[in-house]
């Protein structure tokens, strides 16, 4: 339709041997959680913080996993590290306020 978005894109590193979480599990979450997002925005699922952060640097918003943590970051700039418990949450927090 004109003038309709496309909604929440996500897009993922492929992973590489820095890669310390479920990946793939990871990305499918946000995907659930985003689902019903009505904001055309992009989200990056990243596998480390080595890389992550500044290869999704065109993204809106992202998550880059750790060793029980995440850094939620947007456009290339780390906004907030929380722990791997509050990181999906904390991701969805940070979507609302796009």
């Amino acid at each position: 339709a004109i003038g309709k978005g496309s909604g929440v894109q996500i897009v993922s590193c492929p992973t590489c041997g820095r890669t310390r979480i479920d990946l793939i599990g990871l990305a499918k979450k946000v995907e659930e959680l985003t689902k019903d997002v009505n904001k055309d925005i992009k989200v990056a699922v990243m596998g480390c913080v080595v890389n992550g952060i500044g290869e999704a640097g065109e993204a809106d918003i992202g998550i880059a996993g750790g060793v029980g943590q995440a850094v939620i970051f947007a456009h290339g700039k780390k906004l907030c590290t929380v722990s791997e418990d509050k990181a999906l949450h904390a991701l969805m927090d940070e979507i609302e306020k796009l």
